[in-house]
């Protein structure tokens, strides 16, 4: 690591919060150039199922879908329990977007769903993945639920008591007034303000359920986050179709002009720049080769590194999140700076308490071409994890937080410190600096989590699935981090050379790319372990 690094005094400027002017490309061809990559949602060709499309499917929902919703499909996978709201029980299937009447999906709508991911939810986007194994999950995703999909014949309502059938025709779009905003005012206030609240704020009706019996709430739409396209076609399914299986009803007495005032009504109540917030695209990020790396976050260097904005999801989703994760990277051809802004209201840098959690920052990295599922790897298939923790930084300024100073009457059996003199023993009230590591078997036992001399912020870890993550071994721990708090936001910058020591260590090569993911926790909203946001697999390219 530079010698020079983190000596100076630092200063925090807030990168994409008005510090720094971001260059954030919004589309990345093909090579090192950074920003982001073109993924299709919406299908080229319909792709009948077949054979060898179930086996597909069948062989890509093991490896990224299972730990979700689980071996049947039933939505108890192994993770399950850390998600909100609850995966999808495929074998009941009642799916939420539909563009139908019967309240059953068509296959473009699974093939959307699964491309696009699902806002508002732990659903990640898997449009990166190629248009035919897509077509493959939709196959498996239809053999899996009891009852086949059955669509009716066309017929659209033809009045507010006639019952329509099959496929949803979307009709022309109307023109849109201040008549038809007074209209569409008036329809809200009628029909969708006991649930979404009299501004939309989804502050109405909080006691509700969906079909399964698992707890809901009516969305905010003020927010932005909408489960399908923001689309105006789109919505206007969901206003007339409802939501199956969710307490959003169907309402095909609005079907024709009435439902597109509201279409206009609701998308009036978010930006363009909200709704793109909400979702989950893939982005390039590219390690700029510089002649030396940043002595300090405020070094002009990070000036010239193209920023990506990154968009997070909450795996226990709520709606004050973490939206953006801004993204730098640089290398001088010996080591790697990675930067890490994102906005936080508190510093929450302790975690002695039980009421007290402690915010964090990590990056993930798959160490094979194909990379394993996103969340944490597979058995066979370890992720390397650098992580960095506040209360670690804190404990490195100005003085490392012991127990015994925030619970000074707590009761602590001391033991004998070979290190010491018979005079210099310590008392029962002894400080754990103060003791002997054989005595503290974390500390003892060589735990880096343990070990309250140690002077870094960072830990690198290996991970093979949910339940193992480990540290590496001691001499292989190469990653430094350190972490800026100011203006309600964090930046943390990691550093590590680009050759990795020991097994389930990242290899980073010039000219190489590797894939990459990242999380934030936010202790003062309850995050810990699993529960945090994510990002999905991203692409970090190491510049010659």
């Amino acid at each position: 690591m530079n010698p020079k690094l983190w000596r100076k005094t630092r200063r925090l400027l807030v990168v994409g919060l008005g510090g720094v002017t971001l260059n954030v490309l919004v589309a990345a061809g093909d090579g090192d150039t950074p920003g982001r990559i073109p993924a299709n949602l919406t299908p080229a060709t319909t792709q009948a199922a077949s054979k060898d499309l179930l086996a597909l499917g069948k062989q890509t929902y093991t490896k990224q879908c299972i730990a979700c919703h689980g071996p049947s499909g039933d939505g108890n996978g192994e993770a399950a329990y850390l998600l909100y709201p609850k995966p999808r029980n495929f074998v009941e299937g009642r799916y939420r977007l539909v563009s139908t009447w019967d309240a059953v999906p068509t296959d473009e709508d699974l093939f959307r769903t699964i491309s696009r991911g699902m806002p508002g939810s732990a659903m990640p986007s898997w449009g990166h993945l190629p248009e035919r194994t897509r077509w493959g999950l939709v196959h498996y995703l239809k053999s899996l639920r009891q009852q086949p999909i059955e669509i009716g014949p066309d017929h659209q309502p033809q009045s507010e008591s006639d019952t329509p059938t099959g496929h949803l025709v979307v009709p022309p779009e109307p023109a849109y007034g201040a008549a038809e905003r007074a209209r569409a005012r008036e329809l809200f206030q009628l029909s969708c303000a006991s649930c979404h609240g009299p501004e939309a704020k989804g502050d109405g009706s909080q006691k509700q359920v969906d079909a399964e019996g698992y707890p809901t709430r009516p969305r905010n739409l003020t927010l932005g986050v909408f489960k399908s396209l923001p689309t105006p076609e789109q919505i206007y399914c969901r206003i007339v179709a409802g939501l199956p299986g969710s307490p959003m009803p169907a309402q095909p007495f609005y079907y024709g002009d009435d439902a597109w005032h509201l279409v206009h009504y609701v998308l009036s109540l978010s930006s363009d720049t909200q709704r793109e917030r909400a979702e989950m695209h893939r982005y390039r990020i590219v390690a700029k080769r510089v002649e030396n790396l940043p002595d300090h976050p405020d070094d002009s260097i990070w000036r010239d590194a193209t920023a990506v904005n990154l968009h997070l999801m909450p795996l226990w989703w709520r709606e004050d999140r973490p939206e953006i994760l801004t993204v730098q990277a640089v290398h001088d051809g010996e080591q790697v700076a990675i930067q890490l802004v994102w906005a936080d209201d508190t510093n929450d840098h302790t975690a002695m308490r039980p009421q007290d959690f402690r915010d964090a920052a990590a990056i993930e990295f798959s160490l094979e071409e194909a990379p394993p599922f996103f969340a944490m790897g597979e058995k066979q298939h370890p992720v390397n994890i650098w992580m960095w923790k506040s209360e670690r930084q804190a404990d490195l300024q100005p003085a490392f937080q012991d127990l015994d100073k925030v619970y000074p009457n707590i009761g602590i059996d001391s033991y004998p410190n070979l290190l010491r003199s018979p005079l210099e023993q310590p008392t029962r009230h002894a400080l754990t600096l103060e003791s002997d590591p054989v005595f503290v078997t974390g500390w003892g036992a060589g735990n880096i989590v343990s070990d309250p001399t140690r002077r870094n912020a960072a830990e690198d870890l290996r991970a093979h699935g949910f339940g193992a993550l480990r540290a590496r071994p001691q001499l292989d721990q190469q990653v430094q981090a350190q972490g800026f708090f100011g203006t309600g936001s964090y930046r943390v910058v990691f550093v590590r050379s680009l050759q990795g020591r020991g097994d389930s260590a990242v290899q980073l090569q010039r000219g190489k790319s590797v894939a990459v993911s990242f999380a934030v926790w936010n202790g003062s909203a309850g995050d810990r372990d699993g529960k945090k946001s994510v990002s999905i697999w991203q692409e970090l390219v190491i510049e010659r």
